[in-house]
């Protein structure tokens, strides 16, 4: 039930003066003609879904006041922000740019998007539809579906279904215009649509076209002050924390020919550092160490003798590179769209009907510059002999001092003489569905048949990326490369010639084409009439094939590149054949207790080229003991085969976030001797696992981390099965029928959901796998270095990690279950005795409690609670316990406006989680309020204005943030932001 809390959210939500922000509530006496409701191929009368539904109309998509449409969607509690959403903001994905819905936060692959009930081709090789995709100024509505529904629709609907429907037969022409920008004057976004339908033939046929172009601005993290620096967030205070490979140049000593056994002796390092004015053993003779400019040296943690500028994020204990010049907050777009789509009556009973859509656009991603590392696969990206023309004196004077002092050496350094690494993306989508309905000519009964295609390329042009051979090679070269391009100067900042930074840079593009073939037809009609009413039925059947094909640049696919990750080609085709019917039983009607009672059925069965056989089904009741008041409820179990990247992609180096290490987290390399693993009760056999793991005892007892990121090896897995789901709901919806003036517009919905997934697809994370091998679980209370978890990952010489393997894998189980609840009134004041003109006031409550959001990582482990937490991932993994959109509307005469709260409840941070952690920074509650409004001049021109985020409020930060401190996909970045539209209808 709905907590004490939830209550007052609700009263403060119908006290306040808000707008509709979801559909409204039908008028009592409004007749609805047949209609087909997401969820249900059935076409009933007066029709309300047996299955949780929320409807957005286009007036709600304006509102926000953004080019593309997930703005709106994330809005709403029943969806959880996916990488990057709400401004494409996330760096860290291969398909940057793209917008993707994501129900329940089971991921976008678990969320099938239909386009009027069809299915659109992908945006990835995941199998994830691009919302970008869709042009914004052509949705008429959005049909939301939350539980499985895969009975109807097929794979992919484990979280539930999101069907865009767009406008239809509509004549004459409109245009659109909306200029955006914030408070700042930066992150500005630009919308220009056009329209024009016709109906011809006396009304037989209608056609319609329509072109849009939209264009968001890009905005990096240093335009805002809270994500200028990157911060190490702590109870303990904010620590500035950027890249540990920096411009200077980075030289630690155990990354040699020789390893930690050829370190520079403590005698050379005290006196190379006495003549800076150190004392003796102010450094180690493992400490790492930079360059300044006038060739000295300085140690980099603690930083001792930096003589260069310190650029904002300069930390004494820590000296790191702050990137936030260089990374996204907001990645900018520039987007076009076309759509047509014609129907024509060829007798009485046929119709033919088609739609051509065509969208383009282009997105740039940007990170900070390469970083050459020191000896992870395919070994260290820099080597630099001894014989080297630009090694510092005082550099040379502690290599001379090692055992072997001719041993080459691997230093570490940020290419900022490059740039920084730019990916310039441009998509192109389009799809065809050309098809015939009609009637059968038996009682109502009705057929539709069509053909679709769709196809998606992308084209990826890297900039940015550095060429290992190429810096070898200068190196080695015994002038340093002068005579080949001007000097290859890596010892202090800025040092690389213009024309060596040419040298080694790299361009490289990476193409991906994806096609979608669907043929499908289906009827539908009643059967036989009982005495509560008729049978209905219906019936079908589909052939789908998708076909993925991804081409990396031949550099990309070798050792040589250094800066974006190495890709390996993927390619393959999954196609089904399936079935499937739905029956509608009214089993009574107008009986005591009993107004209506129905019983839907449903079942679907495909056959997958690369699983086999999968099942489908369903079964739902509706129940009205009077007319006003409806109680749903069913279960259904629904299927997602696994996709072409899951099953095909070969193992690939990538790169995945472990943390930092601490005191009072269980965060970073366990064998880090900052870590709690090595001070607390176990530290003992912590150590002996990892001297067994390849930590050199020359140095476990000094050992630090180099990154807080670390290389893993992903890849797919051809024996993957189907993943399973049982989703169960129960709910009510009321809508009075009271001759009152103050309820005629008032209705309130409550369903209660719950979702079981099983042999979930996907990987383990490098926090888990590391964890467990170190018994953060509970899994390895022998410190045995034989473990499961210890086997999935390796170290390098110098002790860091490397090749932590996260292939595709049927993992175990999540759960999920929760509340939503819906709240629609609305009345005239010329019902509280106001005059007659006084206008009408419109309230709207759309509310989400996650009970719970449990996930199992292998079978027999323990469930770990995601409930009320962020930073369980790389997406920000944000599961709020509680979430609301609450809006309300003042009209009169032609002018309208809303004032929106959208409230996001706090979080506890996911580094709590299975152990509690003293020093882990959690997020508050967060409230954004939105005034938008309209005024209709005449029947052709209205215009709309609005401000979001009214109080410019800054994004909260927390200890396991996802990018610049916070999460940007759940977060609002870009501050207080105004927008202006008209349209105008002729």
């Amino acid at each position: 039930m709905i907590s004490k809390r939830s209550g007052l959210l609700c009263a403060s939500a119908l006290a306040s003066v808000m707008a509709i922000y979801a559909a409204p509530a039908a008028a009592q006496d409004t007749e609805v003609s047949e209609v087909v409701i997401t969820g249900s191929r059935i076409a009933r009368q007066d029709y309300v879904s047996e299955s949780p539904i929320v409807t957005l109309g286009q007036e709600s998509i304006t509102q926000a006041g953004m080019v593309t449409v997930e703005n709106t969607l994330n809005q709403l509690p029943q969806f959880v922000p996916s990488n990057g959403a709400g401004t494409n903001t996330t760096n860290f994905v291969s398909t940057p740019g793209q917008a993707y819905a994501n129900l329940r936060g089971l991921g976008p692959t678990r969320t099938l998007v239909l386009v009027d009930g069809r299915r659109m081709v992908s945006g990835n090789p995941n199998a994830v539809v691009d919302l970008n995709t869709i042009p914004t100024f052509l949705i008429d509505s959005v049909e939301t579906i939350t539980g499985g529904a895969s009975a109807v629709y097929g794979s992919d609907a484990i979280a539930g279904v999101v069907n865009f429907k767009l406008k239809k037969d509509f004549e004459g022409l409109v245009i659109d215009a909306q200029l955006g920008s914030t408070t700042r004057n930066d992150a500005g976004q630009q919308s220009f649509s056009i329209g024009y339908g016709h109906n011809f033939a006396e009304g037989r046929g209608n056609i319609s076209a329509g072109v849009s172009y939209d264009r968001r601005e890009g905005l990096v993290a240093s335009d805002r002050d809270w994500s200028a620096i990157g911060y190490s967030v702590l109870t303990t205070g904010l620590v500035p924390s950027g890249a540990a490979t920096i411009p200077d140049g980075r030289f630690d000593p155990s990354s040699n020919a020789g390893g930690a056994a050829n370190l520079p002796t403590q005698a050379a390092m005290d006196a190379v550092f006495a003549k800076y004015g150190l004392a003796p053993g102010s450094v180690a003779r493992g400490a790492n160490l930079s360059f300044n400019a006038d060739g000295t040296l300085f140690s980099t943690s603690p930083v001792r003798n930096y003589r260069g500028y310190q650029m904002p994020g300069f930390d004494p204990s820590s000296y790191t590179f702050n990137s936030a010049d260089y990374r996204y907050l907001n990645l900018p777009l520039d987007r076009w769209s076309l759509y047509a789509a014609g129907r024509y009556d060829l007798t009485d009973s046929i119709e033919a009907y088609g739609t051509v859509s065509y969208t383009t656009y282009d997105v740039s991603r940007q990170l900070g510059p390469a970083s050459a590392s020191d000896g992870a696969f395919p070994g260290p990206d820099i080597v630099v002999p001894t014989t080297n023309p630009f090694i510092p004196a005082d550099l040379r004077a502690l290599l001379a001092s090692r055992a072997n002092p001719t041993a080459a050496f691997y230093p570490r350094r940020a290419f900022t003489e490059v740039g920084g690494r730019l990916s310039d993306n441009t998509y192109e989508t389009y799809q065809i569905v050309a098809g015939l309905r009609g009637d059968v000519g038996f009682k109502d009964w009705k057929w539709d048949a069509y053909a679709a295609y769709g196809e998606m390329n992308h084209t990826e042009n890297q900039h940015g990326n550095v060429s290992r051979a190429a810096m070898r090679e200068l190196t080695f070269a015994p002038d340093g490369g002068v005579a080949i391009c001007g000097g290859f100067n890596i010892f202090g900042a800025g040092k690389v010639s213009p024309g060596c930074a040419a040298y080694i840079a790299r361009e490289v593009t990476n193409e991906t084409k994806i096609q979608q073939t669907v043929l499908e037809g289906f009827v539908t009609g009643s059967v036989f009439d009982l005495p509560a009413g008729a049978v209905k039925f219906s019936a079908g059947a589909q052939y789908r094939k998708d076909e993925v094909g991804y081409s990396p640049d031949l550099l990309l696919q070798g050792p040589d590149i250094v800066g974006f990750n190495p890709a390996v080609p993927i390619s393959g085709d999954i196609s089904s054949t399936e079935a499937y019917a739905e029956l509608l039983v009214p089993i009574l009607a107008q009986a005591p207790f009993a107004y209506s009672l129905d019983l839907s059925l449903g079942g679907r069965i495909a056959d997958y080229n690369t699983t086999g056989t999968i099942n489908a089904y369903k079964a739902d009741l509706t129940w009205r003991p009077v007319e006003s008041l409806m109680i749903r409820g069913g279960y259904q179990r629904a299927v997602r085969a696994p996709n072409v990247a899951e099953l095909f992609s070969p193992q690939s180096l990538g790169f995945s976030g472990i943390g930092t290490p601490g005191l009072a987290t269980t965060a970073g390399d366990p064998c880090d001797v900052r870590s709690s693993f090595r001070n607390g009760g176990s530290a003992a056999a912590v150590r002996a696992l990892c001297v067994a793991q390849g930590v050199s005892t020359g140095i476990v007892d000094t050992f630090q981390q180099a990154s807080t990121q670390v290389e893993i090896l992903a890849g797919g897995n051809p024996d993957l099965s189907e993943e399973k789901s049982d989703s169960f709901t129960l709910g009510a919806v009321w809508t009075p029928k009271l001759d009152a003036p103050l309820l005629r517009r008032f209705s309130v919905s409550l369903d209660y959901y719950k979702i079981e997934l099983e042999d979930v697809i996907g990987n383990l994370s490098v926090q888990t796998i590391v964890g467990e091998c170190f018994n953060t679980g509970g899994a390895n209370p022998t410190f045995d270095n034989s473990n499961f978890y210890c086997q999935q990952f390796s170290r390098i010489p110098n002790g860091n990690i490397t090749g932590v393997l996260t292939t595709q894998v049927n993992l175990a189980a999540w759960k999920t279950s929760g509340y939503d609840a819906q709240i629609d009134w609305g009345f005239d004041l010329a019902d509280l005795g106001l005059p007659d003109g006084a206008g009408a006031l419109d309230f709207n409550l759309v509310i989400s409690k996650l009970e719970n959001f449990e996930k199992q990582a292998r079978p027999g482990a323990a469930f770990l609670q995601s409930a009320g937490t962020i930073g369980g991932d790389l997406s920000g993994g944000a599961y709020p316990e509680w979430k609301s959109a609450m809006s309300g509307t003042y009209s009169v005469g032609p002018a309208k406006v809303t004032l929106r709260w959208r409230h996001i409840d706090a979080m506890t941070d996911f580094r709590n989680v299975p152990v509690f952690s003293p020093t882990a920074v959690n997020t508050p509650d967060y409230d954004l309020f939105d005034l938008t409004g309209t005024w209709r001049f005449d029947e052709r021109i209205t215009m709309r204005a609005g401000v979001n985020n009214i109080g410019d409020e800054d994004p909260p930060f927390y200890t396991s943030y996802s990018n610049s401190n916070t999460d940007p996909s759940t977060y609002d970045v870009l501050g207080r932001r105004f927008f202006v539209g008209l349209t105008a209808r002729f």
